[in-house]
């Protein structure tokens, strides 16, 4: 008996070794995290970020939601299914339309991105002035998005309730940002 049992101890002391190991291999990983609790929304929102590598994305504040009404201009950005391309530019400026131009054509090219974008160009007047509709306030969608968005691109990720802005310079750079972000 003691032979038998003796055996079963070597077993089980072969196995927890293994199993030690195995923790110790698959925690050394830098690329594999195994957490001892789970992750906090902090923690998710990082780990999609450094997997799908956009800079500058920041969230849209909740205030920008509550002071929205289904009656404000753009509102609906807010709710898409799709994401948002939104530009708002000078309308009488050569160099935005040219960039406008430069962009619509290569997105022309990709028939695809017509199903994951919404795009919005947004002329504006010298002076823009947004009214939201909800009294006393000015925190509604549109004039968030001209304040933000002004001379920059911004795609907007309504489901993530966030926005990235891209700077209207290039339009190449800005084309390779719009199909690189299609999965975000």
């Amino acid at each position: 008996m003691t032979v038998k049992s003796g055996n079963h101890s070597l077993a089980k002391f072969i196995a927890l070794i293994i199993i030690v190991a195995f923790l110790y291999a698959v925690n050394s990983n830098g690329n594999t995290i195994v957490p001892d609790r789970p992750l906090t929304k902090a923690e998710k929102k990082a780990l999609q970020k450094k997997k799908i590598g956009i800079k500058g994305v920041s969230n849209i504040p909740e205030r920008i939601y509550k002071n929205t009404l289904t009656s404000d201009n753009l509102a609906g950005f807010l709710t898409s299914r799709q994401k948002i391309i939104y530009y708002a530019y000078l309308e009488n400026c050569t160099e935005s339309n040219a960039f406008l131009a430069d962009l619509e054509s290569m997105m022309s090219k990709y028939p695809e991105l017509k199903y994951i974008y919404r795009y919005y160009p947004s002329p504006q007047e010298h002076t823009t002035l947004v009214t939201c509709n909800k009294a006393g306030t000015n925190d509604c969608v549109e004039n968030y998005l001209i304040q933000n968005c002004s001379e920059n691109l911004c795609i907007i990720n309504p489901t993530k309730r966030q926005l990235v802005k891209i700077a209207a310079t290039d339009p190449k750079i800005a084309f390779e940002r719009i199909y690189k972000y299609k999965n975000w």
